[in-house]
């Protein structure tokens, strides 16, 4: 074929433009927008003089495939009789294959247009866009085009920018009952190639287990594949169903960003936090036309049960999602069983959900149908009824009766679907599976299969090679492996081959044909567990030791500096080791010695692994996060309990940590075991205060201090001291606070004396205190700065200096500012000076002990803070060095309960230096983290720091971002006063007269 400009072009009247625009829209998405010769495309183009001449020869010289939609109309159009004037010289000639007729259910006289009665047509009025533009792509073909026959351009796509490996092989050979589905997301993406502002950016369907969410989207994407990924520039593809999918399993996302940024070109940046490398994989998958697929996400979101139902755990995910839905070029698909309150505020526009319903009556008779199950319509359909149309249900079906009783319907009587529970998850399929399986026992053959079926109920992922020959290379486990121990390589592959042609298993190969891994559907995979775990407990022991003494072989922990993915077959191992029955082996070998590496808490510290290590601990409660195992002796049981406590506080989950660590606590208290009883109120003081009960907070840090003394270790009262004089502080008792403080760097000295000062997190609580005049101080300025010093309220106590005063002079923000006390200045800044001396005195010893993240993320925001109110306070530029390190580090450490700290300093500086928009955007992450988490002195924090950034500083926008000043500084004081926040008080009031003050202008 010639190179001509166009691959396909269509002729049609303005009558049927609704139908052919849809149809132009497919097009684009097989052969490119730049391929399709639609008028509308070309509008700048046409816009010429003699377009009667220069368009038609389009059609005639520069297009492969010319269609023409006719209907009585075309004859009388004056632009379809140019175009087809040249089309006409191509009929009795070479060319006049490239001629494709279409009619609009017209049988008329079409013969003064040269187009006679013997002439094929299709009928387009009985087809939909989609059928028609599939009809124009196989006549393409037949005509000899070749789809992307073009060189590619290398600065976009390559081969390796495509890779759905993940889910392709869950694509059916014939998708039944979707069509309507299917349509969504050909929609949504046609809208994406045509680059329109409002469509879809995320799509979500979300079902139950079995319905074919995995299917769909799998279909979907082999589809494009097939067709050579038109009008796409990369395409990935992800399972979470490979990373866990029981109810214990605290799900996160590090392993897939680290693929995905991989994948899409983004470089490893060593100790990035979660949420930043979210942020980034969006920006690069959101500048390019891409689709990215998120199957079964479940894992990741809270269960039916949690309020809101269904939110994201993980905020790195929540962050990617709402990224893509504002900004992307393309589309992501979501498959997931529950709703995702995340997005809501997408709903309506970027990021749709659909429910996958239930299959048809007709539909699920169709699938039985094709899965070979003879009978009649009726038949097949009552069914289809009786299986709930659950797609699952009805393939494991008809995959029975096909293979037992050749297809025979009249077998169905074997299935007991009656007695199912409805409400069950995979009640059905459970059924089905069941006489499935007892089938499989009549024979030699049918029991090989059905013992390599069996072995994917003991992962919650797909079962990897190495795994599956540890099981299989023997000793025999009674009730599970007798059949495929000792068999030869051959016979296991037949096995496996009958199992994959059944649809009840998911084969993964490499390039070279090695089996990489094994998986079968999570129901399945649910169904095999209950069945071993029930019916032969000592073999579901065996085979879960044999697993955890296989994966404890591995030494790629045993590296100076092992990374995450180094640590995952031991966390696989924890889950292995827990179902044998070795919880406290399994606990101290391999989550306390090799995964924190003891009193490091390597893991915790040096990688930020909060959510692995959460889902390690998961594993050892029978009840999360209640009950743990009875095996452990009492001192374990209060450990784990804290430590799951502190887990779940610092991924800001702080409502699950209550009872983990109120039950740690009494448990220590009961026993008399004053170190984990310090340790745990000290924890249990912190959660309370980040809730919002103060008074609480200073209760239990008050009884935190006494369970220290009893202890009479000097380094945990220390640490428990410090977090009661931070209660105190909040109380806004600063006077009891402080003393609390000295006491505190007085034992300190006592003990260290080459460290006299307080420093990790016991340090940034005394330098919060003691920066609280400047933090006050650099308020006021700006606050009044706005209205010219109109403020006529109260000055600061006077232990903390003398006030401000200052009026507005020029239109700066902070050269506006004008200090008429010196020595007020001189006194705040020598503060600023000292806070700054201890700060510095941290950071050298966190750095000099390789104390990472956490430790070293709060001395930066202590010198950034510090920086940035002297800044304020002498009317200069502040520095934003010690921010970006702050706030990069806090999301480092994966510590949602420190991380607003940070953002809210972020803000601050954002204002002052004119980013209003980025001071918007830190104050809305901090209120999502806080809002999240029921953090209400933080949230009391975020309405304070809005009304004033926002509606009282000046040069602020003219457009306030929320409700309104009053109505954030009337939720500041509901907060302060509900919790007792005290420390906030005079903030509050210097606001509240600046608000009065300005409206009084």
């Amino acid at each position: 074929m010639t190179d001509r400009r166009f691959d396909v072009a269509l002729s049609f009247p303005g009558e049927h433009r609704p139908f052919v625009k849809a149809v132009a829209g497919r097009l684009c998405e097989i052969f490119s927008q730049g391929r399709v010769l639609y008028d509308q495309y070309y509008e700048a183009e046409f816009a010429r003089p003699s377009l009667d001449i220069y368009l038609p020869s389009l059609y005639r010289t520069q297009s492969e495939l010319v269609v023409l939609f006719l209907c009585p109309e075309y004859a009388a159009k004056r632009w379809c009789n140019l175009e087809w004037r040249h089309i006409r010289d191509m009929l009795s000639s070479i060319d006049e294959k490239r001629i494709m007729f279409l009619r609009y259910g017209y049988e008329g006289d079409l013969t003064e247009l040269g187009i006679l009665r013997g002439d094929g047509t299709i009928n387009f009025k009985e087809r939909s866009p989609q059928e028609i533009a599939e009809k124009i792509r196989e006549r393409f073909i037949f005509n000899g085009g070749l789809i992307n026959r073009r060189e590619p351009d290398p600065s976009q796509s390559t081969p390796d920018s495509f890779d759905i490996s993940r889910i392709d092989s869950y694509a059916p050979k014939k998708l039944i009952g979707r069509e309507a589905e299917t349509k969504i997301i050909d929609d949504a993406w046609a809208a994406a190639v045509r680059g329109e502002a409002k469509r879809p950016r995320v799509l979500s369907f979300v079902a139950m287990g079995g319905e074919g969410k995995t299917s769909l989207v799998a279909d979907w994407a082999v589809r494009k594949q097939i067709d050579g990924w038109p009008a796409c520039e990369a395409a990935f593809a992800w399972s979470f169903y490979s990373q866990g999918t029981r109810d214990q399993y605290a799900g996160d996302s590090d392993l897939f960003l680290a693929e995905a940024l991989e994948f899409f070109g983004g470089e490893t940046n060593e100790g990035e936090g979660a949420v930043e490398k979210a942020k980034r994989l969006a920006k690069l998958i959101g500048e390019k036309r891409a689709l990215l697929i998120l199957d079964g996400l479940e894992p990741l979101q809270y269960p039916p049960t949690w309020s809101p139902p269904g939110e994201l755990k993980d905020d790195a995910m929540a962050a990617l999602l709402k990224a893509l839905a504002a900004n992307s070029k393309g589309l992501c698909l979501v498959t997931t069983r529950h709703s995702i309150p995340n997005l809501r505020a997408y709903r309506s526009t970027n990021a749709p959900e659909h429910d996958l319903k239930r299959l048809s009556k007709e539909a699920g008779a169709h699938l039985l149908n094709m899965l070979g199950v003879v009978g009649t319509q009726k038949e097949r359909e009552e069914l289809s009824e009786d299986a709930k149309r659950h797609a699952l249900t009805l393939t494991l079906i008809g995959g029975y009766l096909r293979d037992a009783h050749g297809g025979d319907i009249r077998k169905r009587d074997l299935f007991k679907l009656a007695e199912a529970d409805e409400e069950e998850q995979g009640g059905h399929a459970f059924r089905a599976m069941a006489a499935y399986a007892q089938w499989f026992e009549q024979d030699k053959r049918g029991q090989r299969a059905l013992g390599m079926l069996r072995l994917t109920g003991l992962f919650d992922r797909p079962a990897d090679f190495g795994c599956l020959r540890a099981l299989w290379r023997g000793p025999k486990i009674r009730g599970l492996t007798d059949a495929i121990v000792g068999l030869s390589e051959a016979h296991r592959n037949i096995a496996i081959k009958r199992l994959e042609d059944a649809k009840l298993l998911t084969v993964n190969r490499d390039a070279g044909g090695a089996l990489v891994s094994l998986d079968a559907h999570p129901l399945l995979r649910e169904y095999f567990a209950k069945e071993l775990c029930e019916k032969n407990p000592q073999g579901w022991t065996a085979a879960h030791k044999r697993l955890y003494d296989h994966l404890c072989a591995s030494e790629t922990d045993k590296k100076d500096a092992p990374t995450l993915d180094d640590l995952r077959p031991l966390y696989q191992a924890v889950v292995h080791g827990c179902h044998a029955g070795l919880q406290q082996d399994a606990c101290d070998e391999v989550y306390r010695d090799r995964i924190l590496r003891g009193p490091q808490a390597y893991s915790t510290f040096k990688l930020g692994a909060i959510g692995a290590d959460l889902g390690a601990i998961a594993c050892f409660f029978d009840s999360c996060w209640t009950k743990l195992s009875p095996d452990f002796s009492v001192p374990a049981q209060a450990w784990l309990l804290s430590e799951a406590g502190f887990s779940l506080r610092a991924l800001g989950r702080l409502q699950e940590a209550l009872e983990p660590m109120r039950a740690a606590l009494e448990m220590s208290v009961g026993h008399e075991d004053w170190r984990c009883a310090a340790a745990g109120a000290n924890n249990f003081s912190e959660l309370a205060l980040a809730l919002g009960d103060v008074v609480a907070g200073t209760r239990i840090g008050a009884e935190s201090v006494d369970y220290g003394d009893r202890m009479g270790d000097a380094s945990q009262l220390i640490i428990c001291s410090s977090a009661y004089a931070d209660a105190l502080h909040q109380q806004g008792a600063r006077d009891a606070a402080r003393v609390l403080f000295e006491k505190a760097e007085a034992m300190q000295k006592e003990i260290q004396a080459a460290h006299p000062l307080l420093y990790s997190l016991q340090g940034f609580r005394y330098c919060d205190l003691l920066l609280g005049p400047a933090e006050r101080a650099a308020w006021r300025l700006l606050v009044q700065s706005a209205i010219g010093g109109e403020m006529r309220e109260p000055s600061l106590r006077a232990e903390e200096g003398e006030a401000i005063q200052s009026r507005a002079r020029g239109s700066g923000l902070l050269s506006s500012a004008r200090n008429d006390d010196a020595d007020t200045l001189a006194s705040l800044l020598d503060g600023c000076a000292d806070v700054r001396k201890r700060a510095e005195h941290a950071f050298s010893w966190a750095t000099r002990n390789a104390k990472v993240r956490l430790t070293i993320a709060l001395d930066h925001l202590t010198l950034a803070r510090l920086e940035l109110y002297k800044a304020i306070l002498r009317g200069a530029a502040p520095n934003g060095s010690d921010i970006d390190a702050a706030v990069k580090g806090l999301r480092d450490a994966g510590s949602k309960d420190h991380l607003p700290r940070g953002l809210f300093t972020c803000a601050l500086y954002r204002a002052v230096a004119g980013d209003f928009p980025g001071a918007q955007d830190d104050l809305d992450e901090a209120y999502e983290i806080a809002e999240r988490g029921r953090m209400k002195l933080f949230l009391a924090d975020i309405h304070l720091h809005r009304a004033r950034l926002f509606g009282l500083i000046a040069n602020r926008p003219d457009k306030y971002p929320w409700e309104s000043p009053q109505h954030d500084l009337a939720e500041a004081r509901r907060l302060i006063e509900e919790c007792g926040y005290w420390r906030r008080k005079e903030e509050l009031e210097d606001a509240e007269a600046a608000l009065r003050a300005l409206t009084r202008k």
